[in-house]
């Protein structure tokens, strides 16, 4: 169980809503349940290695260890410290912690006794290959002549200035080895590689997914997505009951602010029933120092309009369902009408949003959500939903 906190100083019927709203859609997105439905692991009859990166890489790899059963050959795993279990006595996989959003000298290293592990399967053997959103950091290995310090900058540069998830990977592709196919090209000799992927892509393209590391013309590999946004935005559907719902959007993109406002309108048009959007938006945050991230500005900008439009009645709630919004410790907010009923609160709100500063303001109402990582990353998911749902 994922622990939820929250402010106290929420009033207990919001925290009730809240812990169940979150709780909710973790069950439904978790990566080793998703990997158990989905996978078909009855075509592995050979011994069959798993490797696995990114950020729902343990709980995906150890799926795959409880489904293949005897087939199960052992593996190697890199993830965040936080999800690696312990003790790791009996576990047949070589876990390496990595970072994220910016590979480090760690990840490099983690990388390189992957690819000696690959290198190593016997070419009778089949390999599973676990890929989740975060694999892009977490598998990394610069081209010659490029150094970890100019992937770092340049990533963190698009970054700032609220760079797509294509653009960011598509500038990854150009300067490491193992992406764009590489990694496909080094597991070449095994018999049979199958890749399971848990997309952070909103179109699910298999080139953008980390880079797409198994994507190579020379190698084909089947490729099987077993969730995506849509999936966290069918767990929130089921959640508020599809009878009570007057928007439902997957594939949100652009700026958080833009799309905050957006799901305000809808709500005002449609309301008082469930309106819900998912997807990955972007803060172009290069001319400030604010803290805060995607999700937290769409939720606050989605209130803010709420507010401004004499709305009454209404709870908003925006999750990051890997646990960890943009920069911050932050999985998210739950916002009331009751709560930016002032005006004061209102302009404190507007300036928040202007600054890309929303965590101290939201902090500062009580309104922020914590997780820690939650183990899988299926994107950010807003949802705005009448009082009497609390």
């Amino acid at each position: 169980m994922i622990p939820i906190e929250l402010s106290t100083k929420l009033d207990i019927a919001v925290q009730k809503f809240t812990r169940e709203f979150v709780s909710h859609i973790l069950t439904r997105c978790d990566p080793g349940m998703l990997v158990s439905e989905s996978a078909d692991f009855t075509q592995f009859t050979e011994q069959t290695h798993v490797l696995a990166f990114g950020k729902a890489s343990a709980k995906m790899a150890q799926a795959c260890e409880r489904g293949l059963g005897q087939h199960f050959a052992g593996g190697v795993v890199l993830a965040p410290d936080s999800q690696i279990p312990h003790p790791l006595t009996d576990s047949r996989f070589q876990y390496h912690g990595v970072d994220h959003p910016s590979p480090t000298s760690r990840n490099v290293a983690a990388t390189e006794a992957l690819v000696r592990y690959a290198r190593s399967i016997p070419v009778s053997h089949n390999c599973i290959v676990c890929i989740s959103g975060g694999g892009s950091a977490h598998l990394c290995s610069p081209k010659p002549g490029i150094t970890l310090e100019q992937i770092t900058e340049t990533a963190s540069a698009l970054n700032a200035r609220g760079a797509s998830i294509h653009e960011l990977n598509e500038l990854r592709r150009g300067l490491e080895t193992l992406k764009a196919g590489g990694l496909a090209e080094v597991l070449g000799h095994v018999h049979y590689c199958h890749a399971i992927v848990l997309s952070d892509v909103l179109d699910d393209d298999l080139d953008t997914v980390a880079s797409g590391p198994m994507m190579n013309p020379e190698y084909v590999v089947g490729h099987e997505i077993v969730g995506n946004h849509r999936t966290a935005l069918d767990a929130a559907a089921e959640f508020v009951g599809r009878d009570e719902i007057g928007l439902s959007r997957s594939g949100i993109s652009g700026e958080s602010s833009d799309q905050g406002r957006t799901l305000a309108g809808a709500y005002r048009k449609f309301g008082p029933v469930a309106c819900l959007i998912a997807g990955e938006t972007t803060v172009d945050a290069s001319s400030t120092s604010g803290v805060g991230g995607p999700c937290l500005e769409l939720v606050l900008a989605c209130a803010l309009q709420l507010a401004e439009l004499g709305c009454a009645d209404w709870v908003a709630l925006g999750l990051a369902t890997d646990g960890i919004d943009g920069p911050t410790d932050a999985a998210g907010a739950v916002i009331t009408a009751k709560m930016l009923a002032c005006p004061e609160r209102q302009l404190a709100a507007r300036k928040a949003l202007l600054g890309h500063n929303t965590l101290p303001f939201l902090d500062s109402i009580h309104a922020t959500i914590g997780t820690g990582p939650t183990g899988t990353n299926l994107n950010d998911l807003c949802c705005v939903c009448p009082s009497d749902a609390l």
